[in-house]
């Protein structure tokens, strides 16, 4: 066994341990009691713009939805799968995953949900709603300008190459059959051939079928969009039920309908949204808010000297990564050189220094940050300004004696570079990667957009016009952050294959390299973890050749935590956000 193949099965170990079995269910830590009632008030420096869980994946949207929409599974804050909505997480252990005699053949899902459960409204939720969600998917997806970013998740294709009405047909869809218990308890998910991808189905929070069945998919990308008062009306799954919403917060109170846990202990939660994070510390510092969300290592500092009195900041280890994005249908972006050369110009050291200084945050090479299980070590460009030079040279982009920069074939290097407003770290990021640049002799500009409204709206809610979206593809480099799921072949394949380029999923650097596409099919080929390391191993070599972005530094997630908060364990890792076990949270006078 290699040392990666070593480490990785250790990691998969502790996956499987770290979890308690409780008559065949796994079960999420518990916080201590607290007394019901009272209100916290959480903060973000972003704002959150859309709560229908299929066309956002944003930070802020999903820690606003999650707090009054759900899904079957969830992560916890220890990166093990636990159920939320379900009874159980099905493994092939308890029965809940039973493979077929061959990969061809396919396999079976029986996902088992928590008896009476209801939506906020008092109308059933149960299997049924699961099976909705799967059909609507797939009625979004064939109205591709509407750039639903959940649904390849939801309702995945065996062949993405087909077109027209061959692309969801049945035949044409891992999804075989969905078949709902008499009792509307367990749905039989059958596979017609193996998806390595089963378990993001399962991870999805979901809307109710009560409300959206007779609804036009074109009216659900907006209808659950924050400011709208038909988002008032949409029932929900989770603790909470939306009672107020604009650009300027959230308000939210107890779901008494709410049936997969005890009662929500709180009797509110009010999201409050900044125009900077500077505004948002200094909210927290004042004792203002109770949670100040969606912060990294650089701002620890400034948290960290918050009075006892009012409250402390941590700092945890999460599945994120900073990078920039290289959008390869670019003038220049788009030769494997050119992004090569942009890597070995970066000193990731060095930037790290400026941007944390004192600090032993760790440079990042692979996508995979430390602590996920698939994680291998990839070659990566090494920091060689000169030999960065020297390739741009060899690949035909040499200097213009008249104008000073690089061209070929008459077309200049010259790269907007895109990130999102009122986060003074990302700026003075792109202000170093534009001195990089500068020493090879690509010049660059910088311009920001609003993070909800522009950088990370939906294709549906930009047009061609829009700048800095990254959706639209309308920028050179994009700065931002990814933060990884516990399903691995979902974070990939919809990121990286070349079938999943906008508004089709979330393919935003438009990469299309074959030799990737068939690692990252292969990954899917597989339905248990353990199997999927050798072409997982693959997949992230093929991704480090191909260069669609620069990881930069993996990212310490840092929390501002009043002393009014009681039930917060720690910042979950994953994309199930901070807001995943909201019910457990209580008010401490």
């Amino acid at each position: 066994m290699t040392p990666a193949k070593r480490r990785a099965a250790t990691l998969l170990a502790s996956l499987t341990l770290a979890t308690t079995a409780v008559g065949g269910s796994v079960v999420a830590q518990s916080p201590a009691a607290g007394t019901p009632g009272g209100t916290l008030v959480l903060g973000d420096w972003q704002a959150a713009s859309q709560m229908n869980p299929f066309f956002t994946n944003a930070f802020a949207d999903t820690a606003a939805y999650n707090l009054a929409w759900r899904a079957p599974i969830t992560v916890d804050t220890d990166g093990n799968y636990a159920p939320d909505l379900a009874a159980e997480v099905p493994t092939v252990e308890n029965g809940g995953v039973v493979p077929g005699a061959s990969a061809a053949e396919g396999f079976t899902v029986n996902l088992k949900f928590k008896p009476g459960l209801l939506w906020s409204d008092g109308e059933v939720l149960d299997a049924n709603d699961f099976k909705f969600n799967y059909d609507y998917a797939i009625q979004i997806a064939k109205q591709a300008d509407l750039g639903c970013v959940l649904c390849s998740v939801w309702a995945p294709v065996i062949d993405p190459a087909l077109t027209g009405d061959a692309l969801y047909a049945p035949e044409n869809q891992f999804v075989e059959s969905i078949t709902v218990s008499d009792d509307g308890l367990t749905a039989t998910v059958k596979f017609r051939q193996n998806y390595g991808g089963w378990m993001g189905i399962i991870t999805n929070s979901m809307i109710p079928e009560h409300t959206f069945k007779d609804m036009a998919p074109k009216d659900a990308s907006t209808v659950m969009s924050v400011g709208t008062d038909t988002l008032l009306t949409i029932p929900a799954s989770g603790p909470f039920v939306v009672t107020a919403a604009s650009s300027d917060g959230i308000d939210y109170v107890r779901n008494d309908n709410w049936k997969a846990t005890a009662p929500a202990l709180l009797d509110a939660v009010r999201y409050r949204f900044f125009g900077s994070k500077d505004g948002m510390i200094t909210s927290f510092l004042n004792g203002e808010i109770d949670l100040a969300l969606d912060m990294q290592q650089g701002d620890y500092p400034a948290l960290s000297g918050v009075d006892p009195s009012i409250g402390r900041a941590d700092l945890d280890t999460v599945w994120q990564y900073e990078h920039l994005d290289l959008n390869v249908t670019r003038p220049g972006l788009d030769d494997v050189n050119v992004r090569t050369a942009i890597a070995m110009a970066i000193d990731k050291q060095d930037l790290i220094n400026v941007l944390f200084p004192g600090t032993e945050l760790e440079p990042a090479c692979s996508q995979p940050p430390p602590g996920t299980w698939w994680r291998v070590e990839v070659e990566c460009p090494p920091l060689d300004p000169a030999g960065a030079m020297a390739l741009l040279d060899e690949a035909g982009w040499v200097v213009n004696a008249e104008t000073g920069l690089r061209e070929k074939d008459g077309v200049g290097l010259r790269f907007q570079m895109c990130t999102s407003s009122g986060n003074p770290t990302r700026l003075t990021t792109l202000g170093k990667v534009n001195q990089y640049l500068s020493a090879i002799g690509i010049p660059s500009d910088i311009q920001t957009a609003d993070a909800s409204a522009v950088y990370f709206a939906s294709y549906a809610n930009t047009t061609p016009e829009t700048q800095c979206s990254i959706y639209r593809g309308t920028y050179d480099v994009a700065l931002f952050a990814y933060i990884l799921g516990a399903d691995l072949y979902s974070n990939y394949y919809f990121t990286y294959h070349s079938s999943q380029i906008p508004p089709v999923a979330n393919n935003t650097t438009r990469i299309s390299v074959p030799a990737l596409d068939e690692a990252l099919v292969a990954v899917g080929q597989e339905i248990l973890p353990e199997a999927q390391l050798e072409a997982a191993t693959v997949m992230q070599q093929e991704l480090a050749k191909a260069l669609p972005e620069i990881p930069l530094y993996y990212r310490a997630e840092v929390t501002g935590v009043s002393n009014h908060v009681g039930g917060w364990i720690k910042f979950n890792p994953s994309t199930a956000g901070p807001t995943w076990d909201a019910q457990n949270w209580y008010f401490i006078p």
